[in-house]
């Protein structure tokens, strides 16, 4: 009879090894991989009280998922952005790593400008207006409860003007972090009031400095950003998040619409502050 019990207890532990060899399987997931693509990160940031004359524009061709080096620079493109009001041509010099820069920009509030990549035989173009930024008026710290989840909440603070309607963008960049994190809103139910940006992080601790730019933005602009944000925080949307679907940016190859280009130019004034977490 003990012979009996130490069989069956052989049995079951040789079935339980059996089950933990079959989770260690490799699972191969067939990713389709439709090609490189021309990836656009063309951001012209005006700095309040400053000249802004020197602006970088960098290029890249996308990868495959599983690929082991995912930054791969565009060299040997011809860049320029045009001041259409005046027809002023600014000639973004190659780097030979990807990025194009001009050290003679002139920004505008309200201007519209276009942007002109030829890369292999390609002309690619985008058209945007660079937006006018909000004064900060201060920042102000506070806690958010979410369940059995405590995070501190950053709120930035700024006019918007009234009759206009404005869109923004706050970029949140901790001392304890590599990469900001951000943050849209437009003023449909608080225009020509004081309006406020927010941000709430679990990183959020006492000592940590937190960078803090609020730009205009267009509301073209907005819509991606909003996609943007919404696909990237999707484990924060509960039980149903938001389903992925193809994010366009705005810039096109004349010759074949039809060819996805990664990316979006922009132009957007911005203010900019500090606040140390307490």
């Amino acid at each position: 009879m003990k012979n009996i019990n130490k069989y069956k207890k052989l049995g079951i532990l040789l079935i339980i090894i059996g089950l933990l060899n079959s989770c260690t399987d490799v699972v191969n997931v067939n990713v389709p991989n439709g090609g490189a693509r021309l990836v656009v990160d063309a951001s012209i940031k005006w700095e309040k009280g400053t000249l802004g004359e020197t602006q970088t524009i960098y290029l890249r061709k996308s990868t495959a998922f599983f690929d082991n080096n995912p930054n791969v620079p565009v060299t040997g493109a011809s860049v320029t952005i045009t001041k259409e009001n005046d027809g002023s041509i600014f000639v973004f010099v190659d780097q030979n790593n990807g990025s194009y820069t001009a050290t003679d920009f002139v920004p505008e509030l309200n201007a519209s400008y276009t942007l002109e990549i030829l890369y292999n035989d390609k002309f690619y173009t985008a058209t945007e207006t660079l937006i006018a930024a909000p004064t900060i008026n201060r920042v102000e710290q506070a806690i958010e409860n979410s369940g059995d989840d405590t995070e501190i909440q950053l709120q930035v603070f700024f006019d918007d003007p009234v009759a206009v309607e404005n869109y923004y963008l706050g970029e949140f960049t901790p001392s304890n972090l590599p990469i900001p994190a951000l943050a849209v809103i437009k003023d449909e139910f608080s225009d020509g009031n004081e309006n406020f940006i927010q941000n709430e992080n679990d990183k959020y601790v006492a000592g940590v400095t937190v960078g803090i730019n609020v730009y205009g933005i267009s509301k073209r602009y907005y819509d991606y950003l909003n996609i943007l944000i919404q696909q990237s925080g999707s484990d924060e949307n509960g039980p149903f998040p938001t389903t992925p679907v193809q994010l366009k940016g705005n810039c096109t190859n004349i010759n074949d619409s039809n060819e996805e280009v990664l990316g979006y130019f922009r132009l957007g004034e911005f203010d900019t502050t500090s606040y140390t977490i307490n």
